[in-house]
């Protein structure tokens, strides 16, 4: 049996996609070190898979987040980041027609590449001719430095 891949590079609309359309999207972008995870259709924690661009203390970007170009610019250059997008805008498509479908994407401080990721999927669907909303949950608290893996800051 052939298995058919359809490419969100595209960027096609759900009319043009002959896909079913959502009524609308919340994407919600948050920090596992502030809180458990938002209730969400589809949640991509990120922790593992991508890079923290603030991990590096000399680039500048520690007091900055993902709103900001030159973090969406590392956050989308790390490898899986784009196939990230591709699997959030694919799942909007296949969702159930007028239903509300709700995205949330995680990282440790809900700085960095979780809100990168909610803009840049925000935007995508945008383009696709979808109403979105974004909430972005810790973006304004103070950031948490610590290490991901032990889900402590110090």
């Amino acid at each position: 049996m052939s298995q058919e891949t359809i490419s969100m590079s595209d960027k096609t609309t759900p009319t043009q996609s002959g896909l079913s359309a959502v009524s609308d999207v919340e994407i919600i972008s948050f920090g596992y070190l502030h809180g458990p995870a938002p209730e969400a259709d589809l949640t991509f924690d990120v922790r593992r898979y991508l890079s923290d661009p603030a991990a590096v203390r000399d680039t500048g970007l520690l007091d900055c987040d993902g709103r900001d170009d030159e973090v969406r610019r590392v956050v989308l250059d790390t490898w899986g980041a784009p196939e990230t997008i591709d699997l959030t805008l694919g799942f909007v498509l296949a969702f159930p027609h007028g239903h509300r479908c709700v995205i949330a994407f995680g990282c440790a401080g809900g700085r960095h590449r979780s809100v990168a990721l909610a803009e840049v999927a925000a935007e995508d669907l945008r383009t696709m001719e979808f109403n979105v909303t974004v909430r972005h949950l810790h973006v304004h608290l103070p950031r948490v430095i610590g290490d991901e893996s032990t889900g402590g800051a110090r």
